[in-house]
């Protein structure tokens, strides 16, 4: 029997679908993850392909498109994205899902948070919330879920929360390697260290974070130690010797910070929505608000009892529920699920760029004309557009323009190389 072949696209989002490729692979399945374009924090996914000659170049993106219909079974989609939409602008988005299915493949989408978030409901659950200075597209997103949910086979979600956008998609829990994160630890210390370590600031609610846990820093009853900018290793290292670790307070879920905290053996601190918690009964994760923070580090800084209870709790939790073997299973069986019929016969394709994309023009321009009030004059505050600008306007000729700056560049590395070998001779 020929085995199954998986291929998770257009983003290595947060490294999942790396973790989620690793457990397939160990089960006997072909899996592979392809970025388009760079990805970020040092990931390494199984292709690469080149953002802007998919942009520019149809015949690059029929070679992508070709190979992945040769190649693979399943398609498991990220973030609100397909194989090609996000670089073929004259069609709609989504538009390559239902020719996919035609071809007898099977696709998943699978949402991961702002990408589905409406600030309406958001802002009403949650007084710190994150989007509350945001510009959030909600017609986008309802349109944007709206063709999936029609011409994919079944939607994922990676936490709880997001079940209030999708309700009807399927919880996949975050997925880790927890063995790898195992951390031997000794007797609770007298002052427990405390680490925020925020993809963004603004997001996790860490100026909340920071107004909390200084003043206990200041006092000596914890080491608080806010981080950035670091590698994966770093963070592990970090990690390994904290004994809390504080997610967000403003999302209303706890995300991939607070399963890595649990896998180590730290406590985890974040707020989750008990409507979340719910949704995951005994998950171990210590609630805390902005409002509270510092009363709950407090209280576990003082009762070491209870910091080795739920330590104990977390890592049994993290390896239950979250190890990379028990995703990957969760997903296969969803894989051999038969394909679902698709529901509506030659739907109106909905419009994605919704009423959030008039509100955030209309937030420039009314920025544009105070800006204009104040300096006097158009031409102080609208430079003149450059060479760049018209030729970016043109993505076969940026492209041409890129390939050109790469031959100049290799010219230079090897004139350089040829100067020091005469300077020798």
């Amino acid at each position: 029997m020929t085995p199954l072949r998986v291929l998770y696209a257009p983003r290595d989002i947060a490294g999942q679908p790396s973790t989620w490729a690793r457990g397939l692979r160990a089960l006997g399945v072909h899996a592979e993850v392809w970025s388009f374009g760079e990805p970020a924090f040092g990931l390494v996914p199984d292709r690469v392909w080149d953002a802007d000659r998919l942009l520019a170049d149809p015949d690059y993106r029929w070679q992508v498109l070709d190979r992945a219909v040769r190649g693979f079974d399943v398609f498991h989609f990220q973030y609100g994205r397909s194989l090609l939409n996000a670089h073929e602008p004259q069609l709609p988005a989504l538009w390559d899902v239902p020719l996919l299915r035609s071809l007898g493949k099977k696709v998943f989408m699978h949402w991961h948070g702002s990408d589905v978030r409406l600030r309406s409901v958001h802002m009403e659950r949650e007084p710190d919330s994150y989007l509350k200075d945001a510009v959030v597209d909600e017609p986008r997103i309802h349109a944007m879920v709206e063709i999936a949910r029609r011409h994919c086979d079944r939607m994922f979600v990676s936490t709880p929360g997001l079940l209030d956008y999708v309700p009807d998609a399927e919880l996949v829990p975050l997925a880790i390697d927890s063995a790898a994160w195992r951390t031997e630890r000794g007797p609770e210390p007298r002052v427990p260290v405390v680490v925020h370590l925020p993809s963004k600031r603004a997001t996790k609610g860490s100026h909340l974070v920071d107004a909390a846990l200084r003043p206990l820093h200041d006092e000596g009853v914890v080491e608080y130690r806010p981080l950035s900018g670091l590698s994966h290793a770093q963070v592990k290292a970090e990690f390994a010797r904290a004994d809390m670790i504080v997610d967000s307070l403003t999302i209303g879920d706890h995300g991939m910070v607070s399963v890595e905290a649990m896998a180590c053996g730290a406590i985890a601190i974040a707020h989750v929505h008990e409507r979340n918690r719910a949704r995951v009964p005994g998950c171990p994760v210590v609630e805390a608000v902005g409002a509270d923070l510092g009363d709950v580090v407090r209280r576990l800084a003082d009762d070491s009892d209870e910091r080795a209870r739920l330590r104990a709790e977390s890592v049994a939790w993290a390896a239950k529920r979250h190890d990379v073997a028990t995703v990957a299973r969760q997903l296969l069986d969803a894989y051999h699920e038969p394909p679902v019929k698709v529901v509506a016969d030659r739907p109106d394709w909905p419009v994605v760029e919704g009423r959030g994309r008039i509100t955030a023009l209309e937030a420039e321009v009314s920025r544009l004309r105070q800006a204009l009030g104040e300096q006097g004059g158009l031409a102080a505050i609208t430079p003149p557009r450059t060479v760049r600008d018209r030729v970016e306007d043109n993505p076969h000729v940026h492209l041409l323009v890129r390939r050109m700056d790469g031959v100049r560049r290799r010219a230079q590395v090897k004139m350089v190389k040829l100067g020091a070998l005469r300077r020798r001779s």
